[in-house]
Order: C-alpha cells, then structure tokens, then sequence
C-alpha cells in the first residue's frame, strides 16, 4: 500500500539494535534478578523448600536476560514474559523497564504505549513494595537505610536509620522514577527512528524528483528533434511532389513531341529525363533518412513519457 504524505506512522518502527547494548541489558538484568533473588534467600534455612526454590531462582537468573534478545523481532513478547518472571520469580524489575523500554520503541500505537506503561508500572511496584515487606536482612531496600557495620554478618542486629513507612515511599517514589525514565527512553528511541524513517523517505522523493525532471528535460529535447525532423521531411516530400510533376509534364511533352523529333532530339529528352529521376531519386534517399530520424525522435520522446509517468506513478519506499 503506498503512503502519502497524510497518512499516519507506521505501527512498526524500525529501529537498529547493537550488539554491545544487548549484551550490556542482559548482563545488567541477569546482575539485579540475581542480587534481588540473593537477599531474598537470606529469610530461609538452608533444609527448606523454600531455600531450593530460590536457589532455583538465582540458577534461572543467569539466563532470564536472554530474553532480551528477541526484544527485536518479538517485543510485545518479550515484554509480557519478563513481567511474568518478575511477578513469579522474586526478580528484580530490571528486565522488565528494559523489555518496556524495547516495547515502546518498537510500537507506535497509543493503546499499545498505554497499556505496556500501566503493565511496566504495575510490576515495578509489586517487585519494588515487595522487596519492602522482607525481613530487614533479605531487604535491599533496607540494607539501604541500615546503619553502617550492622547486621548479623557484624555479629550485631541490623538497625534502621528509617522507619518503615519512610523505606516503603521511598521504594514507591523510586519505582515511578524507574518507570518514567524507561518510558522516556522507549518514546525518544522511537522518535529518533521515526525521523530517521522520514529523512529517508524525503531523501527519495527528492531523487525521484531529480529523475522526473531529466526525463522532462529529455522529453523536451526529443520533441524538439522530432519537430525539426517533421519539419524537413515535409520540406523535402514537397519538393519531391513538385519534381515528380515536373518529370510527368516532361514525359508527357517527350510522348506528344516524340514523332516530330529526331534521335539527336531525343537523346536529349531523354538525358534531361534520366537527370530528373535521378534528382527524385536522390531527394527521395532524403526524405526517407528524415522519415528514419522523425521515426527515432518519435520512439524517444514516447519512451521518455513512459518513463515520466512510471516516475511519477511509483511510490515512496515504505522501509530503509
């Protein structure tokens, strides 16, 4: 389907992954879901259930960044499964803000934006709230808050320069920041690509007006020469016209006088004859190398209106 001028963005946004930046997002997701899921062990005895479980959890964290690998090709996808992992496995929300970010530079669709920033949003508190409600020794967030060279590993209990409401706002007002700087990434990719897609398609149109115009150019040209090649030729079978009806008048003259007239006589009619034909004769090799040419002029100038109206007719390029 061509696209005019008026008509809206694509919905797929071409946009150029590198390869450093997808191994610097994997290595950072697999880093937070593995330090996350490491304080969270801490709450657990090392015969539990629970204890395998996350020892499960920290194994499969060397390898949930590897689905940042298909945010190209796949990233509603990819968005939707690090959600799933972070709300399942106690993950940080990383590799979801990352996936958002993919997701909202990929997809130009309002719906899509607000529903993948409402999602994002949604597990990045649930993961930020819940790391909150551990206990102070398998918190991040409380480690945060907590006193300097306290904790069991001090041989001491870990004390809280902050309260717990305080801690929790603080994870919430950090979530929504994490939130919004991963929207604004995915926007402003999106944006850059965008413009770049249109420089691209101005880019052609530009060429495809240069082309038009030198087939104008030579369609001009070849009317010109087909103009003056019309001109001559009729020149020429005018005068062909006049010399063949001088050469009648003179056979017709040699016909009626030919019984009066002696062979010297003649001879003499007959040479004057004989120099007609042979002027019809060259001014007819004329004509029909101006007809040959008239002919060539015709054949360009139609080809380069061809040219001119597929020119005109193509369509921009819908990709780069």
């Amino acid at each position: 389907m061509s696209e005019t001028t008026n008509s809206p963005a694509p919905i797929e946004v071409p946009v150029r992954t590198r390869i450093w930046q997808s191994v610097v997002m994997v290595v950072c997701a697999d880093f937070m879901c593995m330090a996350q899921t490491a304080f969270a062990s801490q709450r657990f005895d090392q015969d539990s259930a629970a204890y395998v479980w996350m020892v499960f959890c920290v194994l499969l964290s060397f390898v949930v960044g590897l689905l940042l690998l298909a945010r190209s090709r796949y990233p509603h996808a990819t968005f939707v499964a690090a959600c799933v992992a972070v709300l399942v496995f106690p993950y940080d929300s990383t590799i979801a803000l990352m996936a958002l970010t993919a997701l909202l530079a990929r997809r130009n669709d309002t719906r899509t934006t607000v529903r993948a920033i409402a999602a994002g949003g949604f597990v990045t508190l649930v993961a930020q709230v819940r790391d909150t409600l551990r206990p102070p020794e398998a918190s991040i967030w409380h480690m945060v808050f907590a006193k300097p060279d306290t904790g069991s590993q001090y041989g001491t209990d870990l004390v809280m320069l902050a309260d717990e409401r305080t801690i929790v706002v603080t994870a919430v007002v950090a979530a929504l920041l994490e939130l919004a700087i991963a929207t604004l990434a995915g926007l402003h990719i999106r944006s850059r690509a965008l413009a770049s897609l249109a420089t691209a398609k101005a880019d052609a149109a530009d060429a495809q007006v240069a082309q038009l115009k030198t087939a104008i150019d030579s369609q001009q040209l070849a009317d010109a020469i087909a103009a003056e090649a019309h001109d001559t030729l009729a020149h020429s079978l005018s005068l062909l016209a006049l010399n063949a009806s001088a050469l009648q008048a003179e056979s017709k003259k040699l016909a009626a006088e030919a019984g009066s007239l002696d062979a010297g006589q003649l001879a003499g009619q007959a040479s004057r004859i004989a120099d007609k034909t042979e002027e019809i004769r060259k001014q007819a090799a004329g004509a029909l190398d101006e007809a040959h040419i008239s002919s060539a002029g015709d054949r360009l100038c139609m080809g380069r209106v061809q040219m001119a109206r597929l020119v005109e007719r193509a369509d921009l390029p819908d990709q780069l």
